[in-house]
């Protein structure tokens, strides 16, 4: 999971945006989206997919490239 928070804050800085954009996007608040990047709290698959879904794409790839069951996940630029 920690890799796929990474590439939740690389795609963000990657789009330009700051937390309160993304916050705004995702519905996260800035302070939670502040605390998952900087690995204080773990976030619940669900605010993964908020946040995933806000930057464009779709964790369920990256949970099921992890398990074992799919192709590749996302690729980290």
């Amino acid at each position: 999971m920690c890799k796929l928070i990474k590439n939740i804050k690389r795609e963000r800085i990657h789009q330009k945006l700051t937390m309160e954009e993304l916050s705004a996007k995702s519905g996260v608040s800035q302070k939670h989206i502040s605390n998952i990047e900087n690995a204080k709290v773990v976030p619940t698959v669900e605010t993964l997919e908020k946040l995933a879904r806000a930057l464009g794409f779709d964790i369920g790839l990256y949970l099921k490239a992890r398990s074992g069951r799919a192709g590749d996940g996302p690729k980290e630029k």
